[in-house]
């Protein structure tokens, strides 16, 4: 069977910033048992951090469905093209709004000041990934395969979404304290397409699936799955009597599920 993995809130506590231990143990006994173990997040690959590569996973599905990466092989991989990307970044100029643009080498951001609450969180998190957020918008050509999106300003908002629908499909993720935030992916690319992509590849039908997720940009990858698991602590768009809500990360609610499912 192939098991997908979320990484934030899922893989990772978002109380603890770590990977319970029963989770490990459960993947490990898992893959023994003949299954693999995929990570499939909408981290690009400049927002791994080392420990992740570290872990105990056959293959990686990143950014969305925009990369994947398959024991230590890069099976597929999209970027927005050089001038869509331009064009992207003039838009979102033209109408003032700030965002992260995730490429596989680094993380793209403005210069100056950080205003708004959301911008230093998501900046201070890229910096516990191990990079900088050092590479700027302004420094010249680059490559990047998705964008974070944060905005106080509805109708900007719909006004850039509306000129870009051509090239993007957009996850919202809501309002923290603040502004709210938009995962702005490739159109075409998901978790669910890298999933599909990744079983034809193996000739292993994605009936044949499990995938654990607890947020917005899960819910393809979990309706594509022969068994979608969601986490204790989820969004409101995965409840879904389709679904089986497991435990919460911290009391080993991957480790219970996959026990149920007997996987080990």
């Amino acid at each position: 069977m192939l098991l997908f993995f979320d990484i934030d809130g899922t893989l990772f506590s978002n109380k603890t910033h770590r990977i319970p231990t029963s989770t490990l143990e459960a993947i490990e006994k898992a893959r023994e048992k003949g299954h693999m173990a995929l990570i499939n997040t909408g981290r690009t690959k400049s927002g791994m951090q080392k420990e992740l590569w570290d872990l105990p996973f056959d293959g990686y599905l990143l950014g969305c469905g925009s990369r994947i990466i398959f024991r230590g092989k890069t099976l597929y991989s999209s970027s927005f093209p050089m001038e869509t990307g331009k064009k992207i970044i003039s838009l979102l100029n033209r109408y003032s709004l700030d965002a992260f643009l995730e490429g596989s080498d680094d993380v793209y951001v403005r210069r100056g000041d950080y205003h708004l609450a959301q911008m230093n969180r998501i900046r201070d998190e890229f910096r516990k990934a191990g990079f900088s957020s050092s590479a700027y918008i302004e420094d010249g050509n680059f490559l990047y395969d998705k964008f974070i999106l944060i905005s106080s300003d509805p109708e900007n908002t719909q006004k850039f979404f509306d000129d870009c629908s051509e090239w993007i499909d957009v996850i919202d993720r809501g309002a923290g304290i603040g502004p709210r935030t938009w995962e702005c992916i490739q159109k075409g690319c998901s978790k669910a397409n890298a999933m599909k992509i990744l079983s034809d590849h193996l000739n292993i039908p994605l009936s044949d699936s499990a995938a654990f997720g607890d947020s917005a940009n899960d819910l393809g990858m979990l309706q594509a799955a022969g068994h979608g698991i969601v986490m204790g602590d989820h969004s409101k768009e995965l409840d879904c009597d389709a679904f089986f809500i497991t435990d919460t990360v911290e009391n080993d609610g991957i480790a219970k599920a996959m026990k149920k499912l007997g996987l080990f």
